[in-house]
């Protein structure tokens, strides 16, 4: 009798799968996403402070909300810029459509000031339409006096898993 030595650790899980399609023919698949490239402030939030800014997300069906950062702010001063040569995933969500048809979905993006006085303020907001599949596309998310402005990439990719 032959016996097989595995060396390592198991790490497969229980019923794994590597099937390549796993929602048919008659279907596809998009990894939808909204992902923040930049956000830049020309104003002082908290008078002599810096500005602890959010993102609040909500997908279709209130079902997928998020907040990013998931914990903690983007803290800017006055006319201070952040930007990260990662990208920074505000929102995603796979969404299955059947093959030919087209879709959209609606995702409500809310930007947020912290101010640990008051209620957190929402400085900008707006629904963005995104159509499946669609090239990527890039938005601003600007308050009204168009003093802090959020660069954000829209992302309709079409995947096989």
């Amino acid at each position: 009798m032959v016996r097989y030595i595995r060396k390592g650790k198991k790490t497969h899980a229980k019923d794994e799968n590597f099937d390549q399609d796993n929602v048919g023919e008659e279907k596809e698949r998009f990894q939808v996403s909204i992902d923040l490239i930049s956000l830049k402030t020309l104003t002082d939030e908290d008078i002599g402070f810096t500005g602890e800014f959010y993102f609040k997300t909500d997908g279709p069906g209130n079902v997928f909300k998020s907040r990013f950062p998931h914990s903690g702010e983007i803290k800017l001063a006055k006319n201070q810029t952040f930007t990260s040569k990662a990208d920074m995933n505000v929102w995603s969500q796979f969404e299955t459509i059947r093959r030919g048809e087209d879709s959209s979905i609606t995702v409500k993006v809310e930007l947020r000031e912290k101010d640990p006085l008051i209620k957190d303020e929402v400085i900008a907001e707006q629904e963005i339409t995104i159509d499946l599949p669609q090239k990527t596309k890039y938005i601003i998310l600007q308050d009204k006096d168009e003093q802090t402005k959020a660069k954000l990439r829209i992302q309709s990719t079409r995947t096989r898993y």
